[in-house]
């Protein structure tokens, strides 16, 4: 059985080709990093819990790429660029290659997004991962909840319930499955939120499902909305705009700035209500996932 410093060894240098692109100016070693953005820094964390955000059985590869991609996706809702992260990681096993396998998942992530591993903490107990993510402005403006406007249509850019199928295959053991690489490797949608940061007026990302998500944005704005059920595409069923786990960004934008491989699912109005329209007969209600009446 390896020693915990022997396991953090493993992580020690992951993403540390980017320490000067992301204003890194001390690295992992000390107490603490210290970083400077020369932006204002926004920040946000995510707990990842055993058997209710990743299977037990799961790869450590797919576990740690998961935990690290569901909190950069809060800053691609932010229209922001991720630069680093810290991770938390407490654990129960003793085997050096599921640490091994975990630290290759952190640093395929890191990577991908070109993202520096400033630090973070290895404790012994059951399997969870907290991850905070820093991040800066790509411009001027950061995206919120609150800025809809009457009249902005609102806006997706995938197919709802892929990684709600995907959940469901790995529990079937249909590890074939196209859908399960969408529950175990969710892609934040960084792109996306760089491209719309000038453009759209409110936006949040998809975790909880996108009806529930997109409910808090009408209200932050203090709006109300026309959602065109029939043109929201999904997976196996209309409940998928309920299903959680996509990490899409839903956000609203003007009819001038709207381009077209936006995906238009409604319309802001002034009306103080969610109104769900389906010209096919599709009856649905908005519930999204709660920890605390789903876990």
């Amino acid at each position: 059985m390896a020693s915990e410093f022997e396991l953090i060894d493993l992580f020690q240098n992951i993403g540390s080709k980017y320490y000067k692109q992301n204003g890194i100016v001390i690295s992992p070693g000390d107490d603490c990093a210290v970083f400077d953005f020369s932006k204002p820094v926004i920040t946000s964390v995510d707990a990842s819990v055993v058997d209710v955000h990743f299977p037990s059985n799961a790869n450590p590869e797919d576990i740690a790429y998961r935990s690290i991609a569901v909190a950069l996706s809060d800053l691609a809702a932010m229209g922001c660029k991720p630069r680093a992260f810290s991770i938390s990681l407490t654990s129960p096993i003793g085997d050096k290659d599921w640490y091994q396998g975990f630290s290759k998942g952190v640093e395929h992530i890191a990577d991908e997004f070109q993202i520096s591993l400033i630090g973070g903490d290895l404790t012994k107990g059951p399997l969870n991962i907290n991850v905070i993510v820093y991040g800066s402005p790509y411009t001027d403006k950061v995206l919120k909840r609150n800025g809809a406007r009457v009249g902005d249509y609102i806006c997706i850019s995938s197919q709802v319930g892929r990684a709600a199928k995907g959940l469901d295959d790995w529990k079937d053991k249909k590890f074939e499955s196209d859908f399960i690489q969408d529950y175990l490797r969710p892609i934040p949608k960084i792109s996306l939120g760089n491209e719309i940061i000038d453009i759209a007026s409110a936006c949040i990302d998809t975790s909880d499902g996108l009806l529930a998500d997109m409910k808090k944005i009408i209200e932050a704005s203090n709006r109300g909305a026309e959602v065109y059920v029939d043109k929201i595409p999904y997976t196996r069923s209309i409940n998928d705009i309920n299903a959680g786990d996509d990490y899409d960004l839903c956000f609203t934008v003007s009819k001038e700035n709207y381009l077209d491989h936006f995906i238009k699912i409604g319309l802001i109005t002034d009306t103080q209500e969610i109104r769900l329209i389906s010209d096919k007969g599709y009856d649905t209600d908005i519930n999204g996932f709660d920890h605390f009446t789903n876990g």
